[in-house]
């Protein structure tokens, strides 16, 4: 391959921290070719239908939540993903859960990594998203409080035992908030709900 188009290849990586999108190549003139040849070889994988991750930055994110954050640009890590994030749960989920606001198109997603849709309403989606920086990539995902309230709202589909496990662990953590965690549920409108909890478990 030709040298310059290589450097310019691993330049368009190491900007990006390991990821390309093709409109990336493209705007520096490399052509399909190179994309489909360096794919061949192994040196560079496909996400998912037009994005990519240089193979010699493959294990250096942390469990993969940055490439679902690539995936899916506007998707926010919730529910189980977020709890196990914040290390509020001993529940390893086998899939990524990730919102996205209730009137956005569905994204097209990869085979793997596995990855869950959950529709939020805009309140529910826009309130507490913090961004994180792993690797150099920034990742959106929701905060504590945020996470415990959405937990809370779909305890019935996770299981009230998991929600249970992660409102004790978050309860026994220096850096609580309790003014802040009644302030989400209120805003989300599960202010009754987390009363009832917090009664049974502080």
């Amino acid at each position: 391959m030709n040298g310059q188009i290589q450097e310019k290849i691993e330049n368009i990586f190491e900007r990006q921290k390991g990821f390309a999108k093709t409109k990336d190549f493209i705007n520096e003139g490399i052509s399909n070719y190179y994309i489909r040849k360096l794919e061949t070889q192994g040196d560079i994988n496909r996400i998912k239908q037009g994005l990519y991750r240089h193979s010699k930055y493959e294990g250096e994110q942390q469990d993969e939540i940055v490439e679902v954050s690539k995936i899916i640009p506007k998707g926010v890590i919730c529910l189980l993903s977020a709890l196990a994030y914040h290390d509020l749960t001993t529940y390893n989920p086998w899939e990524y859960q990730v919102a996205i606001y209730r009137g956005a198109k569905k994204p097209t997603l990869p085979n793997y990594p596995p990855i869950k849709i959950i529709y939020f309403s805009e309140t529910q989606y826009q309130y507490g998203i913090d961004e994180i920086e792993i690797d150099g990539n920034k990742v959106k995902i929701y905060n504590r409080e945020k996470t415990i309230c959405d937990i809370i709202r779909y305890r019935k589909k996770i299981g009230i035992d998991i929600m249970k496990e992660g409102l004790r662990n978050y309860l026994q953590r220096p850096e609580k908030n309790l003014t802040k965690l009644v302030d989400c549920a209120e805003k989300l409108r599960i202010k009754t709900v987390l009363l009832k909890y917090l009664e049974v478990l502080l």
